[in-house]
């Protein structure tokens, strides 16, 4: 038996814009997945090691819708289906069918003919009269909002699903405004940088560690102990913006000046997200101290952070459109 259906809302957006959110976000895993946007594979399903080991399945190499929507859920705390088949939607016990979306519903397509194994999945952003816009994986090699036919020949909507034990929705389906771009490639509101929060958004109560004592910077160079310095995890491009770390009532700004700590491409502040390091283990499978920020020496004397604490942190500058690497 179908969840009952919720109210449709309509959101207004310029032509050639994303729609914006809709007040009610009643899918805690989206956040994730928007953090995501714009992450590409390495070719022929590789590079997505992280998104395997927080999925708990599939293996490099695998086609891997299906895995990124399973590493999503996991990382919210929201248990997948654990399998890297997207199909497996339907008919796990811990998803159930849904007779209208709300934004973060598991959409699911068949590929081929009806009835198929193959196809589809991803998440539910909105759509219009023929077609369905799916923030998903390996939806042209990389983490992206795409608008698929709800019916073609080979291609089409199976249904939405919803996990089992989480609240179902009541927004209601979110209805594209006309103009609205059928690939999304960049996190919508981020103003097309990694930093969408940036500046004055304070990160909280993130797990901070200390690094240098002559080390490389992924940046070039050595890092230097003496100078407040910081390591985010995530490759900005371009200029890097300043960073101010409080602890207690004491702040140092400073300078991004290494990749890390434990992930490379992890902007978990563009979306609200947290640090995936804070999972216990990071995008390799590496267990983690569940660090989100790196520390230099000097910056860790400046605040009176012994090795190992939680600081808050912000941007004091604009990012000049870093993208991910």
């Amino acid at each position: 038996m179908l969840a009952p259906a919720p109210a449709v809302i309509a959101v207004d957006a310029k032509p050639g814009l994303p729609a914006p959110k809709p007040a009610a976000v009643e899918a805690p895993w989206m956040a994730a997945a928007v953090a995501q946007i714009g992450f590409r594979e390495t070719g022929d399903n590789h590079g997505i090691d992280r998104f395997i080991a927080m999925a708990h399945c599939g293996a490099d190499g695998d086609p891997w819708c299906a895995i990124f929507v399973n590493a999503m859920l996991e990382q919210s705390g929201v248990a997948g289906t654990r399998s890297a088949a997207s199909q497996s939607f339907r008919t796990h016990p811990g998803f159930i069918a849904i007779e209208q979306p709300a934004r973060g519903a598991i959409a699911v397509f068949w590929r081929g003919q009806k009835g198929s194994t193959l196809g589809h999945v991803g998440f539910y952003w909105g759509e219009d009269s023929s077609r369905v816009w799916t923030l998903g994986g390996n939806e042209n090699d990389m983490v992206q909002i795409e608008a698929l036919p709800k019916a073609s020949e080979r291609f089409g909507l199976v249904g939405y699903f919803w996990p089992k034990g989480v609240a179902l929705p009541t927004s209601g389906p979110v209805v594209m405004p006309a103009g609205t771009a059928a690939s999304i490639q960049v996190a919508p509101g981020s103003a097309h940088t990694a930093a969408a929060a940036a500046p004055g958004a304070r990160q909280t109560a993130i797990v901070a560690t200390m690094f240098g004592n002559g080390e490389a910077s992924a940046y070039g160079g050595m890092v230097e102990d003496g100078k407040p310095g910081v390591a985010l995890p995530f490759r900005f491009e371009g200029e890097r913006p300043r960073v101010r770390v409080t602890k207690g009532s004491r702040s140092v700004d400073c300078d991004i000046v290494d990749v890390g700590p434990w992930n490379t491409s992890d902007p978990y502040w563009q979306a609200g997200a947290r640090p995936q390091a804070e999972s216990g283990t990071d995008s390799r499978g590496r267990r983690t101290n569940r660090a989100g920020i790196d520390l230099t020496f000097a910056a860790a004397s400046a605040i009176q952070l012994d090795g190992k604490g939680l600081v808050d942190w912000e941007f004091i500058d604009q990012p000049q459109q870093p993208k991910v690497t």
